[in-house]
């Protein structure tokens, strides 16, 4: 069993990384890739050149014989929550990092991101039911805890409900939010619950793959087990055949996977453990605030 000070020491190696990554890289791109919660009035001020003639108050502008504009500033402090399947699925790795280690890292870098912009971080952890839930706060000692839990929490179950965890989150969010969904997505088969979280929050899907689930490694007859059932067979990964079946189900998959967050309004970010996760996520940014 693993010690508390080897907990802590791993808490703190990913929270070193990522502390670095957000100060250098990632802190002005998600302020401009992530709206706040709307728009208040600021202040009144005196036209200059170059301010945008549709802001004009015409009201004071008449009154004062000169041109006012009106300033608006964006409330920007949001609430940031982590949703992350630790189903047996996301046990698994034949890289150095099991994909739950993987998204661990990734979320967070974007949860340290998210604090130096005043935002707020929370969690779900889900299997086949709600295995933990952290409502959103600030602080450093809370992110560690984050951290810990998404690295160490201990799922009841093998099996990943996502359609339950997205309906869990859509009760317990009331104020919109940005949600950032952690998993293989291999159960996700259905739109719906994706559709009617995103109706009120900015949902992001961020697949983690395995290398060897997105291309079969090259090495003859292997014994194999289902993460979930446990059942174990042999299969045969220098068949012609079985790397073509396992190609057209992977594109079928894609697709349909692609279809699906498309539909919802989401966006989706595929990620291989393999992987340098910064250049997808700091692309992921650029695209948001182009879009913005």
């Amino acid at each position: 069993m693993i010690s508390e000070k080897e907990i802590l020491k791993k808490v703190l190696k990913i929270e070193l990384r990522a502390r670095f990554l957000a100060q250098q890289l990632f802190t002005g791109k998600y302020a401009s890739s992530f709206k706040g919660k709307g728009i208040e009035f600021s202040e009144v001020r005196p036209y200059a050149p170059g301010d945008d003639v549709r802001s004009i108050d015409w009201n004071i502008t008449a009154r004062m014989n000169a041109p006012y504009i009106k300033e608006f500033t964006e409330e920007r402090q949001l609430s940031v929550v982590f949703m992350l399947d630790i189903g047996a699925s996301m046990h698994f790795g034949t890289s150095e990092k099991m994909k739950r280690e993987y998204a661990t890292e990734v979320a967070s870098l974007l949860a340290w991101t998210s604090a130096r912009n005043g935002d707020k971080a929370g969690l779900i952890l889900f299997s086949s039911g709600i295995e933990k839930y952290i409502p959103p706060r600030k602080g450093r000692f809370h992110i560690m805890r984050i951290i810990r839990e998404m690295l160490y929490a201990e799922p009841t179950a093998r099996a990943s409900d996502i359609q339950g965890a997205l309906e869990f989150a859509s009760r317990v969010f009331g104020k919109k939010s940005i949600i950032f969904v952690f998993s293989d997505f291999f159960t996700l088969d259905d739109a719906r619950k994706l559709r009617i979280l995103s109706s009120k929050h900015d949902v992001i899907g961020l697949r983690v793959r395995d290398r060897s689930e997105v291309t079969l490694p090259e090495c003859g007859m292997v014994r194999i087990k289902d993460s979930v059932s446990a059942r174990r067979c042999f299969a045969d990964f220098s068949s012609r055949a079985s790397r073509k079946i396992f190609s057209q189900r992977l594109s079928a998959e894609e697709r349909m996977l692609d279809s699906l967050f498309n539909s919802a309004g989401c966006d989706l970010l595929k990620l291989s453990t393999g992987d340098d996760y910064v250049p997808p996520l700091l692309n992921l940014f650029r695209t948001r605030s182009r879009r913005r």
